[in-house]
């Protein structure tokens, strides 16, 4: 159902949509952020219009024996949904706001993007760099993956799900907040650094020191190198001390008043096109956890104008 609301926070976003993706294949939880974070009062809160839900499933939990992702045929279509849907919001005029599930909704915006916004950054905001492949992955998801496809690296058929490899120039991305290099490269995933030199990665240990000078300087490079931006958000480039409802708790990363001096600074450019908010796991918390309405409350205050 489509719910419309008159604004009295006078958000940054025109319209909410929800893509309740899980690409663990089985049903993990994160399917559920959409109706958490609705529950806890987004659309009130926001004042925007409500699209409800895409209609989208990764229910195979098999490894592709090709590519080695997970659930790939599922993945490969929820990209096409997502793609579409969000083309025709940006299509329309509008700045949306998606909320997962996982990563791999990125996918489906990028194709989106090259579509409507041909010259187009990534603003990426992640407490990992999402650059394995199919034989690297642990997992075998494709929310350990997304970042690499849309810079040129990994299973062919995600790559060409695109319309150009890489799906950005490695000179509109930038990577804010990673904390996992160390482990990457243990696992012997692709290094960026190596593949996609031109993207800017600014480590957690360097935004946590300045987040809103990090930013700013994001978006003064997105400013010289695209036109237009997205902004991604995994939740998880919050510390799990703060942040309990992950599927991957690591207790590096950012607290709730740095993330919000990041997104304020964020959503205040013009050149906002469009965000998508993920990884938010209920299962993963106890009954009595506050983190979808610490959610809620963070991206309201975030996007008041």
């Amino acid at each position: 159902m489509t719910t419309s609301l008159s604004s009295t926070t006078n958000s940054v976003f025109d319209v909410v949509l929800g893509v309740p993706s899980d690409c663990s294949g089985r049903f993990a939880g994160c399917q559920l952020m959409p109706a958490a974070l609705r529950e806890a009062g987004l659309i009130e809160s926001l004042g925007v219009e409500d699209r409800g839900n895409v209609q989208v499933a990764i229910a195979d939990p098999r490894r592709d024996p090709a590519t080695g992702v997970v659930g790939l045929a599922d993945l490969l279509n929820q990209s096409h949904v997502v793609r579409d849907h969000t083309q025709k919001l940006l299509t329309d005029g509008l700045r949306p706001l998606l909320i997962g599930g996982d990563c791999t909704l990125l996918i489906g915006v990028a194709a989106a993007l090259a579509r409507t916004h041909p010259a187009a950054g990534l603003l990426f905001l992640d407490g990992h760099l999402d650059c394995y492949d199919g034989a690297t992955s642990t997992t075998g998801e494709g929310a350990d993956m997304e970042l690499a496809v849309l810079l040129g690296v990994g299973a062919q058929p995600l790559l060409d799900f695109g319309e150009a490899i890489p799906a950005f120039p490695h000179e509109r991305v930038i990577v804010l907040g990673p904390f996992d290099q160390a482990d990457a490269a243990a696992d012997g995933a692709p290094d960026p650094c190596e593949f996609a030199p031109d993207t800017t990665i600014v480590t957690i240990d360097e935004l946590s020191a300045d987040p809103i000078g990090h930013t700013r300087a994001a978006l003064r490079a997105l400013d010289e190198r695209a036109e237009g931006f997205w902004l991604h958000l995994d939740l998880d480039v919050l510390s799990s001390d703060v942040l309990a409802a992950v599927d991957y708790p690591d207790p590096r990363g950012l607290d709730y008043p740095q993330l919000t001096d990041i997104l304020t600074t964020a959503f205040a450019s013009p050149q906002l096109l469009g965000a998508s908010v993920v990884i938010l796991n209920p299962t993963q918390a106890p009954p009595e956890d506050q983190s979808a309405r610490r959610v809620v409350d963070m991206l309201t205050a975030a996007t008041r104008r």
